[in-house]
Parts: C-alpha cells; structure tokens; sequence
C-alpha cells in the first residue's frame, strides 16, 4: 500500500491550535480545510509564475556576483576618513596663539564690540 494512502487513513485532518497547526485536534482547535479548490489551469498559471520569478531571482544573483567579481579584481577598496592632505604647518610668526580649547575664526566680523556689563553702584550692592 503506498504511503499516502496509509497516511490519508489515520488522518482525521488539520486543526489549528493558536499559532500552530497540527493533525491531532486540541482544546480551542479549529478544523483547517486543506484542499485546492484551484482548477488545472490556474495551478499551471501559479507554477509557471513561481518558475518565472525563481528564474529572474537566480539570473539577478549571477549578474550581482559578476559586478562584484569584476570590480574586486579593478582595485582594492579602502574606507578611510583621514584627510586626503595634511594642512601647512601654521606661521606663527606676527600672530597670537590661541588660547586652550579656543577655536580659530573662521570669517571676520565687522561689528562693534559689545559695551563691558555696567558695574553695580554700592546702593544695589546693599539692596542684595
């Protein structure tokens, strides 16, 4: 007796219990209907598409690993992000040093100084 058959008979179907599907039935289980109510035609149609798509999948891969082979032998690739140059050693000659964690300015700016904060008269001194 084929095998199929012997698993047709002992079968009593699909149920799914929560998440999971199993052929025993469980508390709270459902009966799965399993059966292909597609007709010949529409079985066809769907294998032909999932070779179809299987067969761009692979063409789109030989082509990625082709790309991939021919660029490796072009160059090695390096990532680095270090300046391509090194900047001049600055003249200091003429010119005052800036003092710890000040920053150079970038532009000029032609405003006026700020006014220096007015000094506290010995009333409000008082007050406080």
């Amino acid at each position: 007796m084929p095998w199929a058959a012997l698993a047709a008979e002992g079968s009593s179907g699909t149920w799914r219990c929560g998440n999971t599907y199993t052929d025993h039935p469980c508390e709270g289980g459902k009966a799965v209907n399993l059966e292909d109510v597609r007709d010949a035609d529409q079985r066809r149609e769907a294998d032909r598409s999932t070779r179809d798509a299987r067969a761009a999948v692979d063409r789109l891969e030989r082509d990625r690993l082709r790309l991939e082979s021919v660029s490796a032998r072009r160059q090695a690739s390096l990532i680095d992000n270090k300046p391509a140059t090194t900047p001049p050693p600055r003249d200091t000659n003429g010119v005052h040093k800036l003092k710890k964690g000040k920053k150079d300015p970038v532009y000029a700016s032609a405003q006026q100084p700020a006014s220096p904060p007015k000094k506290k008269s010995a009333k409000s001194m008082a007050k406080d």
